[in-house]
């Protein structure tokens, strides 16, 4: 009888410890990341990994450590300080402008005037002048300020687009003046403008990205496309139409990186502009989720995770290599991305709360 128990009791021990050893791997895989498996993005083809496109527990702690918040205000039209070791933004519901480090992340006041009604702006390269959109219900308007002298100039509502010029000195817009339609260059102040070219273009978004050519980019049949103007008013196509264009200038001007949409969805490439050929990235992302780094060799971009939501933060290299940088456990939608002056830190503004974070790379 006792042997007859203790054969029982040895079997229903073997048997619970087998059930057991099965249960936990089981519950192991179930909750393995889907990440980790591939899913068919070209993410999986990322030169740096090798059975999975994601990172591993070390990468994860890393993004969690080194994303840090900027600022807990809602931003907006924020660009980098002419020094590049600090952000310049306004305040999304005020207007106040605020400066904030992006090494010890302090923030300080820099104007406290409200500016109600304020929809962006555009900065010049000295960061000591502005002109800013503002919402009228008569329309939208312009106006210039310079910081240091306090002039304050209304420039109406008759421009659709402006940049300034890469030395700050100037302005290029589109729009209309004194009756005539096109584009035109003047001072940042409106003043000693110049008509370049005539256009019956309804609408058209300008680019100041080197100093003897203004870009411009407008609406066509399944698209936009890309020209270039020069001064004399001569016009190249740069880029045929492409439906859902995004276009990022490198630092100097001689090369773009722009997204369009395809059949596989959104994707990247990049067009040396002395040159006819276009070349893929393979990366499914928008260009104003992108920045150059100083080498103009390497774009840094947010890229969506093929199985999640949240965007993940890449170097991608015109090479076709690819590293992952961050995988931030901070849901993120990036809205813009751009590189401190050494590339060392990376400032995303995120369109999940119109809040600015920065990243050591």
């Amino acid at each position: 009888m006792n042997q007859k128990l203790l054969t029982t009791l040895t079997v229903l021990s073997i048997t619970f410890t087998a059930f057991l050893a099965g249960y936990l791997i089981s519950q192991n895989d179930f909750y393995k990341s889907p990440e980790s498996t591939s899913t068919g993005n070209i993410l999986d083809k990322f030169s740096d990994q090798t059975s999975s496109n994601h990172p591993g527990p070390e990468a994860l702690l890393r993004g969690q450590e080194d994303l840090r918040l900027l600022s807990p205000r809602s931003v907006a039209s924020p660009v980098l300080s002419k020094d590049k070791d600090s952000v310049i933004y306004y305040e999304k519901d005020t207007g106040r402008v605020f400066e904030t480090t992006t090494r010890d992340v302090q923030e300080k006041l820099v104007s406290e005037v409200a500016l109600p009604n304020l929809i962006k702006t555009s900065w010049s390269p000295s960061r000591k002048e502005v002109i800013s959109l503002f919402y009228h219900p008569s329309g939208d308007y312009y106006r210039y300020y310079n910081y240091k002298t306090k002039t304050s100039v209304n420039l109406g509502t008759a421009i659709k687009s402006l940049a300034f010029s890469p030395d700050g000195s100037r302005i290029t817009y589109f729009g209309s003046k004194d009756g005539s339609q096109g584009f035109f260059i003047s001072q940042p102040d409106g003043s000693s403008f110049k008509k370049i070219l005539s256009s019956r273009l309804e609408n058209a978004e300008v680019y100041w990205s080197s100093e003897d050519l203004i870009y411009f980019k407008t609406g066509a049949k399944n698209g936009s496309e890309l020209y270039s103007l020069s001064m004399a008013g001569e016009i190249k196509k740069i880029l045929n139409s492409k439906d859902g264009l995004e276009v990022k200038w490198s630092r100097d001007g001689s090369r773009i990186l722009f997204s369009q949409k395809t059949e596989l969805g959104t994707e990247l490439f990049y067009k040396d502009i002395s040159s006819e050929s276009e070349t893929s990235l393979e990366v499914a992302t928008n260009a104003s989720k992108c920045d150059w780094e100083m080498d103009g060799k390497i774009v840094v971009c947010g890229v969506s995770r093929p199985s999640s939501s949240g965007d993940e933060i890449y170097e991608i290299g015109l090479d076709g290599t690819k590293k992952l940088i961050s995988s931030p456990a901070q849901k993120l939608n990036i809205s813009e991305l751009f590189l401190s002056d050494l590339d060392d830190h990376v400032v995303i503004l995120n369109a999940l709360d119109n809040k600015l974070y920065v990243l050591k790379k």
